[in-house]
C-alpha cells in the first residue's frame, strides 16, 4: 500500500538535480534551489535538512493529486437523465410507493454502514430566535441554547402571525437545516434536487468543522398559469434558494443549510453552526427510502 514511508524510502535515492526540477514546480525560486545543491559539500547538514523538507513538499503534492483523483471528495454530483427514475415509499399511493422522475441533480456519498446521530445549535442566525418554530424538532420552548434535529423558519413568513419580520412575508422560507446520516444512502441511495435547477457548483473544505463543503444557488421557473380552484391567473414567477451542504464522511452525516436570503446570510449560518454527536448510531434499517429530495419548499 501506498504510505509517506514508503515514499520516503522509495525517494532516498532520487538525484539532486530531479529534486531541483520538482521544486521549480512546486514554486521554489529555482536560483535559491540551484544554490542549495552546488553547496552541498560544505553544508552537508542543512543540505539534508533542505532535501527532507523538499522530499515531504513533493510527497504532500502527492497525496493532494491522488485524493482528489480517487475521489475522496465526500460527495459527489450528477446530473441524471430525465427518464432516469427513482423510488419512494408512500403508504397513500396505490403500490405502496411513488417513482418520480426529472431530477435536476443527484449527490452521492461513500458506502457507510453506519452513521454517528447528530444534533445542531446555530450559533448565528439573520434573526432573534423565537420561542416557538413550527416545522422544528424541537419546535417549542426554544432559545439560543437549543440543540436541533430540525431547523425549520418557515412560520416567520406567516402573514397573521403577530411580531414577524416583514421583510420575511415575500418570501417561503428564511433558514432550513435539515441532517442526513449517510447510512440511508447505502446501496445506491441519494439526496436529490427534483425541481430546481442548481448552478455553479462550488466545492471547498472547511477545517474547523472538518467537513466537505458544496454551495450552489437554485432555481425553478413558473410559467403563467390559470388556477381553477382560485379562478386566477397567477403571473409567471421564479423561486430561487441558496444552498449549502456539510459532509463529513468520517462520522457519516450530512447538513443541508438553505435559504432564500442570498448565499452570504446562509453561508454564515452554516459556518457558525455547532454540531454535537448524540450517542446514537444509525444503519440503512433505520430509514424507510433510500431517497431524499433536498428541495427549499418540498415536503
Amino acid at each position: 500500500m501506498l504510505n509517506r514511508d514508503n515514499l520516503f524510502d522509495a525517494m532516498s535515492g532520487v538525484r539532486d538535480e530531479y529534486l531541483s526540477s520538482a521544486a521549480d514546480l512546486l514554486g521554489y525560486q529555482q536560483e535559491e534551489t540551484d544554490m542549495h545543491f552546488e553547496q552541498k559539500a560544505k553544508r552537508t547538514g542543512l543540505r539534508k535538512t533542505g532535501r527532507i523538507l523538499l522530499i515531504a513538499a513533493v510527497i504532500a503534492c502527492l497525496f493532494t493529486v491522488t485524493a482528489f483523483a480517487a475521489g475522496l471528495f465526500s460527495v459527489s454530483t450528477r446530473v441524471p437523465d430525465p427518464k432516469e427514475t427513482f423510488q419512494i415509499h408512500w403508504d397513500d399511493s396505490e403500490n405502496g410507493y411513488l417513482e418520480w422522475s426529472d431530477a435536476k441533480l443527484v449527490l452521492t456519498f461513500p458506502e457507510v454502514a453506519e452513521s454517528r446521530e447528530i444534533e445542531v445549535r446555530p450559533g448565528w442566525l439573520p434573526f432573534e430566535m423565537p420561542s416557538r418554530l413550527a416545522g422544528s424538532l424541537p419546535w417549542s420552548n426554544l432559545s439560543s441554547e437549543t440543540w436541533f434535529q430540525r431547523f425549520a423558519s418557515e412560520s416567520l413568513c406567516f402573514p397573521d402571525e403577530a411580531g414577524n419580520p416583514p421583510q420575511f412575508s415575500d418570501i417561503s422560507q428564511p433558514i432550513l437545516i435539515q441532517l442526513y446520516s449517510m447510512a440511508q444512502f447505502r446501496d445506491d441511495g441519494a439526496l436529490l434536487m427534483l425541481y430546481q435547477t442548481p448552478g455553479e457548483i462550488k466545492e471547498e473544505h472547511w477545517n474547523d468543522l472538518n467537513v466537505d463543503v458544496l454551495s450552489f444557488h437554485g432555481r425553478q421557473h413558473f410559467d403563467e398559469r390559470y388556477i381553477d380552484w382560485m379562478d386566477k391567473t397567477m403571473e409567471a414567477y421564479d423561486i430561487e434558494y441558496d444552498y449549502v451542504l456539510l459532509s463529513n464522511a468520517e462520522a457519516g452525516w450530512v447538513i443541508e443549510v438553505c435559504g432564500q436570503l442570498g448565499m452570504d446570510t446562509v453561508r454564515k449560518v452554516a459556518e457558525n453552526l455547532e454540531v454535537r454527536e448524540t450517542g446514537n448510531t444509525l444503519t440503512p434499517d433505520d430509514f424507510e427510502n433510500r431517497f431524499v429530495f433536498i428541495d427549499g419548499g418540498v415536503g
